[in-house]
């Protein structure tokens, strides 16, 4: 199919394998880590510096849930066309939910978080680029 005709331009395709890429390795990382605070005793979050143990038990474990909710929208927005706004729409909930995580981990002073805060919030901000074009 020509990309001049069908409407989608030259980067389409790239684009797309990019998202793909994108939304597996930032998904899968969401239901590991949505997984552990929606079920993970709080000692271990602590351990691992879960920016949700400095919340309500409760809301940590809402949080863990709809993480878990916008990673399975986000990766199966991929492969279902009308699921696609839904994967837009969850990746950026991903977005907002790792700059509040950032908030929340300088708030408390855990500096050593940020250098992966700031790679994960870049590689979300690139992903929702692209699902938005992939969502039309």
């Amino acid at each position: 199919m020509n990309n001049a005709r069908d409407g989608r331009g030259a980067f389409y395709w790239p684009g797309l394998a990019i998202l793909v890429i994108l939304a597996l390795v930032l998904g899968g990382f969401s239901l590991f880590v949505g997984y552990h605070k929606s079920f993970s005793p709080l000692e271990e979050l602590r351990q691992h510096s879960a920016w949700t143990v400095h919340l309500p038990v409760l809301l940590g474990r809402l949080i863990g849930w709809a993480e878990l909710a916008a990673a399975t929208l986000l990766i199966a927005g991929l492969a279902i066309p009308r699921l696609a706004r839904a994967g837009y729409y969850a990746a950026i909930w991903i977005t907002l939910n790792h700059i509040a995580a950032a908030i929340v981990h300088v708030s408390q002073e855990e500096w050593h978080t940020l250098t992966q805060s700031a790679v994960v919030i870049t590689l979300c901000l690139l992903m929702v680029a692209l699902y938005r074009r992939h969502a039309r």
